[in-house]
C-alpha cells in the first residue's frame, strides 16, 4: 500500500473496513500483549481479475517499539503467509522502506527475495526513502 504510519493512523475506520471486504479474502491479523495492540500485519488481494488473483501484497506490518525483540512480527507475517497460501494465493508481495536491517533480516529468513529498488518510494518530511521490493513464492 505504501502508506506511512502517520498516513495509516489519519484514515477512517470506513477506509478500512472497505480496503479489507474487496476483494476478499483480505485480512489484517493482530497481537495482543497485556491487552494493547503491539503489533499488525494484513494481506490484500489486488485484483478482482483472474490473471493476477495469484499475487498478494502483505502490508501494514508493524510492531510498537516497546513490544520489539519478542517474536511478534515473525508470527504476525507467519500467520499471514499462512493465511495467503490456504486462500490459494502463489506469491506474496512487500515494499519495504530502506534501510530497515531488522525486517530485511525478517524477511529473508522466511524466503523472501528482492526484486528491485523503487527509487525515493516515499517522501517523509522532505526527506526521500528508496523501497525493497520483496516476493515469496508460497507453493
Amino acid at each position: 500500500m505504501g502508506l506511512t504510519l502517520e498516513e495509516e493512523l489519519s484514515r477512517s475506520l470506513d477506509g478500512f473496513r472497505e480496503q479489507l471486504a474487496y476483494p476478499a479474502p483480505n485480512a489484517v491479523f493482530g497481537v495482543f500483549c497485556d491487552g494493547v495492540l503491539a503489533g499488525t500485519a494484513a494481506v490484500a488481494w489486488q485484483s478482482k481479475f483472474a490473471s493476477s488473483r495469484h499475487k498478494v501484497l502483505l502490508w501494514g506490518t508493524f510492531v510498537s517499539p516497546r513490544f520489539r525483540r519478542r517474536g511478534f512480527a515473525r508470527r504476525l507475517v507467519v500467520r499471514a503467509i499462512e493465511h495467503a497460501r490456504a486462500q490459494g494465493a502463489r506469491r506474496i508481495n512487500l515494499m519495504m522502506y530502506l534501510p530497515n536491517d531488522a525486517a530485511a533480516q525478517l524477511y529473508r529468513s522466511l524466503g523472501f527475495s528482492t526484486y528491485g529498488v523503487e527509487p525515493e518510494a516515499v517522501c517523509l518530511d522532505g526527506v526521500y526513502f528508496d523501497a525493497a521490493l520483496m516476493s515469496l513464492r508460497l507453493d
